[in-house]
C-alpha cells in the first residue's frame, strides 16, 4: 500500500507536465495606444473632410458652367431676335433701299461673332454666323437682279433659312446638356 501514494504521485506529475507542453502557444494582441487611435480617426476625418470637398466643388463648378451656358444662350438668343427683326425689315425693303438694312445685317452678323461660348454654345455660334453670311449674300445677289429673284438667290434663302433653324435647334439643345 506503501505503493500507490508513490504511483499516484508520479502519474500526476507526469500528467501535469504532459499538460503544460501542449497549452496551445499564446497569441500576443496588439493593443492601440490612446495617441495612435486619435491619429487614426483623425486620418479619417481629413478623409471624409476631402471627399465632401470635392463633391461640394464638383457641385459648384457644375453650377457655375451651368449658369455660364445659360448667360451664352441668352447672348446668342439676343442677337438672333435681332438678326430675325433685321431680315423682315431687309425683306420689306424695296431693292432700291436694300443697302441700309444689309449694313444693318452685317452689324448684327459682328455682335453674333463676338458672344461668348462654350464648346457647346460655339457651334451653334457657327451655324448661326453661317446663316446669317447666307442671308446678306442672298440679299446681295437680289439687289444685283434685274426683275424677279433668280433660283440661285432662292436656294441661297433656303439654305440660310434651314441653317437659322439648325442653329436655333443647337441653341436650345445646349440647355439640356
Amino acid at each position: 500500500m506503501r505503493h500507490i501514494p508513490a504511483l499516484v504521485t508520479i502519474v500526476l506529475a507526469v500528467t501535469t507536465f504532459g499538460c503544460k507542453e501542449a497549452a496551445p502557444p499564446k497569441s500576443e494582441v496588439r493593443v492601440e495606444s490612446a495617441s495612435e487611435a486619435a491619429r487614426s480617426d483623425d486620418r479619417a476625418i481629413a478623409r471624409r473632410l476631402a471627399s465632401q470637398k470635392a463633391a461640394v466643388d464638383e457641385a459648384f463648378e457644375q453650377g457655375r458652367a451651368r449658369e455660364e451656358r445659360q448667360r451664352n444662350v441668352d447672348a446668342l438668343r439676343a442677337v438672333s431676335m435681332r438678326w430675325e427683326a433685321g431680315l423682315n425689315e431687309a425683306r420689306l425693303t424695296p431693292r432700291s433701299d436694300i443697302a441700309a438694312p444689309i449694313k444693318k445685317l452685317l452689324t448684327i452678323k459682328a455682335d453674333a461673332e463676338t458672344v461668348a461660348v462654350d464648346a457647346c454654345t460655339g457651334e451653334a455660334r457657327i451655324t448661326l454666323v453661317s446663316s446669317m453670311a447666307a442671308s446678306i449674300e442672298a440679299f446681295n445677289m437680289f439687289q444685283k437682279e434685274k426683275g424677279e429673284s433668280g433660283e440661285a438667290t432662292t436656294q441661297k434663302v433656303q439654305q440660310a433659312a434651314d441653317l437659322l433653324r439648325a442653329a436655333q435647334n443647337e441653341v436650345s439643345a445646349c440647355l439640356t446638356k
